[in-house]
């Protein structure tokens, strides 16, 4: 423990969590979901989407964009389609019934497609896909995240949301390989933990609100813009998951978007054993894997997976750090819902 830095276990920050998320009006069962959810993403070394954002969701309970005690359904299937409607409740739990709806698909037709309209923000989209491929399927999601705060190729101004994407296959029988990332060079919500750190952001991943590269993490939240990953290639995916997942989910892409806020979110799953026998598809992955370790030094290549797997394994048994800012961050939420919480010190 440094610098306020402290400490705690996977199930002391899930309690926490469901403490202040049932604060915020939520029934047991929900804080508890996606309080897990948020420390999943702790647990798996993705701190910015773990429990940092509890200050986010209850500036959104406050203003009505999230509504804390709505429940997800499924509004419609027609044979592998389904719409599900999150109510502009929390995310994480529309994304769990979404996630198992399209798994029931895949398994039923071969294939699967679900979109996800009417939610607040869905975490880390690797859970999902991973869940998918635990069920010996194949995965993909992809979202649109609200309002503008990316500026695509060759621009300086907000267009584009960070519009996530993740695609994950079954693996080792360790770990799926899964792969998760922004479309933005870095995710918001590590330059909101940078803030909060007080680190300094990467080179080339920012730009102040006139235009100029930035390493500040204030300049985000003061009219700045993130910067596309891979030059004009990560932008067109973004402006493709915009389009695509805005205007199906009916959130509509981030520039156009009304409400500035949601996740517009599809998900998909193929059923790798009509192409495939299971067992060779995860014998094979397993080899892929020793001929991947030996393309480098030891430690040096990592499969898409392979270090939220390794990280987890450590932070289980060690504990999850969390910084002075976060937690003050915690307890001016739980104070503002008159919740105790004796464990966070």
């Amino acid at each position: 423990m440094s610098n306020g830095t402290q400490t705690y276990s996977a199930a002391t920050l899930v309690d926490i969590g469901t403490e202040v998320i049932c604060g915020m009006g939520a029934p047991k069962d929900l804080a508890n979901s996606v309080s897990k959810s948020l420390v999943l993403s702790n647990l798996v070394g993705h701190d910015s989407h773990g429990i940092i954002r509890l200050m986010e969701y209850s500036g959104w309970v406050e203003s009505g964009n999230l509504i804390p005690n709505a429940y997800p359904k499924v509004e419609w299937t027609k044979e592998a389609t389904s719409l599900v409607d999150g109510g502009w409740g929390w995310g994480q739990s529309a994304s769990y019934l979404a996630t198992q709806t399209v798994i029931d698909s895949a398994l039923k037709y071969g294939t699967g497609t679900v979109v996800l309209s009417k939610t607040n923000h869905v975490g880390r989209l690797g859970e999902y896909v991973d869940l998918i491929s635990k069920a010996g399927l194949m995965g993909i999601a992809f979202c649109n995240t609200g309002g503008p705060i990316v500026a695509p190729f060759g621009g300086t101004k907000r267009v584009l949301g960070t519009n996530p994407f993740a695609w994950s296959v079954p693996g080792t029988a360790d770990y799926n390989y899964v792969l998760d990332f922004s479309t933005a060079v870095v995710a918001a919500g590590k330059i909101i933990l940078a803030g909060m750190s007080g680190e300094v952001i990467e080179p080339g991943s920012l730009l102040d609100k006139n235009g100029k590269p930035s390493i500040d993490a204030a300049d985000l939240s003061d009219g700045g813009s993130l910067l596309a990953f891979g030059g004009h290639k990560g932008s067109g995916l973004s402006v493709l998951i915009d389009v695509a997942a805005g205007i199906l989910s009916g959130n509509m892409p981030a520039a156009i978007s009304e409400s500035g806020f949601g996740n517009g979110t599809i998900f998909m799953a193929v059923d790798i054993s009509r192409y495939a026998n299971p067992e060779l598809f995860r014998s094979v992955a397993s080899q892929f894997e020793t001929i991947m370790h030996m393309a480098g030094e030891p430690d040096s290549v990592f499969l898409p997976g392979e270090f939220e797997y390794k990280t987890k394994n450590k932070r289980e048994v060690n504990g999850i750090e969390v910084t002075a800012g976060v937690k003050d961050n915690i307890r001016q939420i739980a104070k503002k819902y008159g919740v105790l919480l004796p464990d966070l010190d």
